[in-house]
């Protein structure tokens, strides 16, 4: 019986790894956004909307000296070789008063 739970155990992580490498939200607007704003700090990331096609990745952030947060919206699109960015659908939009 152990041997099934352990399998079971097994099979649950793999479809979990598969799922955040190709959810592009989890790596790759991270890297994107840190790539335009290096001194930013990444708060949370993740997806909200997608399709196949395209995913609205969701980026939380602070800007450095300052503790309010904002949230951008990217635009990703898998263009067969691997998700790109897109657009920037909404940016800077405030989380929590300051």
């Amino acid at each position: 019986m152990f041997k099934y739970y352990l399998l079971l155990f097994v099979v649950f992580g793999m479809a979990l790894f598969y799922v955040y490498t190709k959810d592009p939200c989890n790596q790759q607007a991270r890297k994107d956004f840190l790539g335009e704003h290096p001194d930013f700090v990444i708060l949370d990331s993740g997806a909200s909307e997608g399709s196949p096609e395209t995913v609205r990745c969701h980026v939380s952030y602070r800007e450095p000296g300052n503790e309010q947060v904002y949230q951008d919206t990217l635009v990703y699109r898998d263009m067969g070789r691997g998700w790109q960015f897109h657009k920037v659908l909404e940016a800077r939009r405030e989380l929590q008063p300051r």
